[in-house]
């Protein structure tokens, strides 16, 4: 099944039930989803997705503390970085052509490089990341199209 198949609504639920989570900003979600759909964007999106998953699996990374050695940890913070103005600029391109209340919404929250906005991206990233893996492990059922 294409993405444009099932609503951006239902297809939002679908990937939470799969996930066993709610997602930290489901209107905007089903945003991405309609805008993909809308202007046949579904590989921007999937870029956007692809990054925000592996930001997520930097930040655990990070966050469990696990490394021993300062240049590991150096590294893994640049890479972190790089990769999450990278997800900030794949979600800008994504907007680009974008006008109404919801694209300014996501510009406000996620686009502004402040502490608050930051720490929202990050978030946004979990949402993105479960897209992906629900799409990684239904890419026989579902597909980006």
């Amino acid at each position: 099944m294409n993405a444009s198949e099932q609503k951006p609504e239902e297809l939002a639920l679908t990937i939470q039930e799969f996930v066993g989570r709610k997602f930290n900003y489901p209107a905007h979600i089903i945003f991405l989803l309609e805008l993909a759909t809308k202007n046949n964007s579904y590989e921007t999106l999937s870029k956007l997705m692809f990054t925000a998953k592996y930001v997520t699996g930097l930040k655990k990374i990070v966050s469990s503390g696990s490394f021993t050695e300062d240049k590991y940890l150096e590294k893994i913070f640049k890479e972190f970085n790089v990769n999450v103005q990278n997800m900030i600029n794949t979600l800008d391109e994504f907007l680009e052509d974008s006008e109404g209340s919801t694209a300014r919404e996501l510009r406000n929250t996620y686009l502004k490089m402040d502490h608050e906005s930051l720490a929202q991206s990050l978030e946004f990233a979990e949402d993105l990341s479960s897209c992906k893996e629900f799409y990684n492990r239904n890419e026989e059922k579902y597909q980006l199209k």
